[in-house]
């Protein structure tokens, strides 16, 4: 009896091990919707053979348990995604996927759980019509994937940091969702190997000393890494074409990134670097820079992108002869000081040049012609803006918030609703400036100019003053 009652008093005592469970999926039988609902950490889900959609599937399916998806032995399943919706959300860490055909129109994979496994998958943009904000694998600041064995087509991998939260007050920030990445890991504890994009290398390396890339790779990859160059790369057709971060000296030298889904050629928190001779269009954003130092971007071109060239929280940086064409944002400078924009062009855009929030900026030798909003934007942005030219915007320059600007020998024509609009400014000068062939107004000014000077301005038409403005002007 005494030995009984000791086997029962173990068995109170000690926790008891339950089996990992298998789910069958097929078309006839349990959804993989259902599968991901019962399984638990540890159980593996096998896919037949089919194609798994709406309605028997509800997106984005959400993997909130440690399980293992893959293809049944000879099976190759589908599952094809809806538009806007991701194929597979993975929320939970240690999550396994493999042979699986993740066809999508928004996301393939995207991934807020850490120790994420990828191996043997293929995954596409089902329609071009979807191809803007489309990313094959989004890392939402997770650390240590594997991507391995994965075949990539128009689209890639975005590696990013977390979304944002009440912490991320004062970050950079990346396309309003995600912070651009504040630990290191989020960028360079990863393994992806022998991975394809549009049928080219994926090329990733992290923590090296000195990487120089591939031509002739499909996507690159660099993070941590002390110098960092690629040249003649034609990253097209991706979601990231490039992915920069965390390095301490960039080259990037006659690239193109056209038709990416997210960013064509993305900077994050390098040192200094150059871009030169590189080409972005029809693309989400073409040249990103964020939270870096020191970065050209020389002889650069966007055309027929969401916004052209981008910096955000960028310090001592420039960029010279470059040009946007067609784009919704042409230029866009935030959060950073200490930038130049020299000899830059910019047509047939909304907003040319776009400054929010800048630090001083020097603004010289540019030319901004037919945007259909703003040739140059400068909202609480002190700017010294010489010497630049503008023709047929809708408004030419628009400068506000309580900052000093200083507009000199600036030659504004064919403005069709006015050239120069200016609202409650800090002392502020305005000196040399020719309007001509003004549609509407030469100069519109509003609220207050806090003593600025206006001297030795040529108008074509008298100066038009909102009522109540407290402007003085001295000619």
């Amino acid at each position: 009896m005494k030995k009984y009652v000791l086997a029962l008093l173990f068995l109170l005592l000690c926790p008891l091990t339950v089996s990992a469970e298998t789910f069958s999926v097929s078309g006839d039988g349990m959804s993989l919707t259902r599968a991901l609902e019962c399984c638990t950490d540890g159980d593996v889900i096998e896919l037949a053979d089919g194609v798994y959609s709406e309605p028997q599937e509800v997106f984005p399916l959400t993997v909130r348990a440690a399980v293992t998806i893959c293809a049944k032995e000879g099976a190759a399943p589908v599952i094809d995604a809806p538009a806007f919706l991701e194929a597979l959300r993975v929320e939970s860490d240690h999550v396994t996927l493999q042979g699986l055909d993740i066809r999508m129109r928004r996301t393939g994979i995207y991934a807020v759980g850490n120790d994420m496994t990828v191996e043997d998958c293929s995954i596409s943009l089902a329609d071009e019509e979807w191809r803007t904000s489309s990313c094959g694998v989004w890392c939402g600041g997770i650390c240590r994937m594997i991507v391995r064995d994965c075949r990539f087509t128009g689209c890639g991998i975005s590696i990013a940091g977390p979304p944002l939260s009440e912490s991320s007050a004062g970050k950079p920030v990346l396309t309003g969702l995600f912070e651009v990445g504040e630990e290191v890991d989020y960028f360079i504890s990863h393994t992806i190997e022998n991975c394809t994009v549009n049928h080219k290398p994926l090329f990733y390396a992290a923590s090296k000393e000195k990487v120089v890339a591939p031509s002739d790779a499909g996507e690159v990859i660099c993070c941590g890494c002390g110098e960092v160059t690629v040249q003649n790369a034609d990253v097209s057709d991706g979601s990231m074409g490039m992915v920069l971060a965390y390095n301490g000296h960039v080259t990037v030298k006659n690239c193109r990134a056209d038709r990416c889904g997210v960013f064509g050629i993305y900077v994050a928190k390098c040192d200094s670097g150059i871009l030169q001779g590189c080409m972005s269009e029809e693309t989400n954003h073409g040249l990103d820079i964020r939270a870096s130092q020191k970065i050209d971007l020389v002889d650069c071109t966007a055309v027929d992108c969401d916004q052209g060239m981008f910096f955000s929280h960028v310090e001592n940086g420039s960029m010279t002869d470059c040009a946007v064409k067609d784009t919704g944002q042409g230029y866009f400078m935030a959060g950073g000081q200490g930038n130049i924009l020299y000899r830059c062009r910019a047509a047939g855009c909304e907003n040319g040049f776009n400054l929010q929030k800048e630090g001083a900026v020097l603004m010289t030798g540019c030319a901004i012609e037919d945007c259909t909003v703003c040739g140059v934007r400068l909202d609480e942005t002190p700017t010294v803006f010489s010497g630049n030219f503008l023709d047929g915007n809708w408004v030419g320059v628009m400068a506000y918030g309580n900052v000093s600007f200083e507009l000199m020998d600036n030659v504004f024509r064919d403005s069709l609703s006015c050239g120069l609009y200016v609202r409650d400014v800090a002392y502020s000068r305005f000196c040399g400036n020719t309007f001509e062939e003004s549609h509407m107004d030469s100069v519109q000014v509003a609220g207050t100019d806090n003593g600025s000077l206006w001297n030795r301005n040529i108008l074509d038409k008298a100066i038009k003053s909102e009522e109540n403005a407290d402007f003085h002007i001295i000619s």
